[in-house]
């Protein structure tokens, strides 16, 4: 049975908290989408490249999510993460199809602290 758009986000936040590149992965569709500033990125092993990349800069952080808006397959999120010598704050926008994220956009703003 396939998840909600609301399990497939709660099974990524989990996985993020938990600091698991592997099962951040495991939400994306295998052709996923994810769109930034800096570009776009293709398939599961680019979003892992990603993740790898943003867990690192933000080792064990407290993420929050107080802005959560669902419209059917879509969600809008505003976040934050705080670690112990970096914070983040940033906008996405999902798209859902199936059982996983097919598309996500994402716009932070990554600021180291002393």
């Amino acid at each position: 049975m396939a998840r909600t758009p609301q399990e497939i986000f709660q099974s990524h936040v989990t996985a993020i908290g938990a600091g698991d590149v592997d099962a951040v992965v495991a939400d994306y569709a295998e052709d996923a989408v994810l769109i930034t500033p800096d570009g776009v990125t293709r398939g599961r092993d680019g979003i892992r490249q990603v993740f790898t990349s943003l867990l690192g800069d933000l080792p064990d952080a407290q993420w929050t999510a107080p802005t959560q808006v669902y419209e059917g397959d879509v969600l809008f999120v505003e976040w934050t993460a705080v670690a112990e010598k970096a914070r983040a704050e940033g906008v996405d926008t999902f798209v859902f199809s199936g059982n996983s994220i097919r598309v996500q956009t994402v716009r932070l703003t990554l600021e180291r602290t002393p």
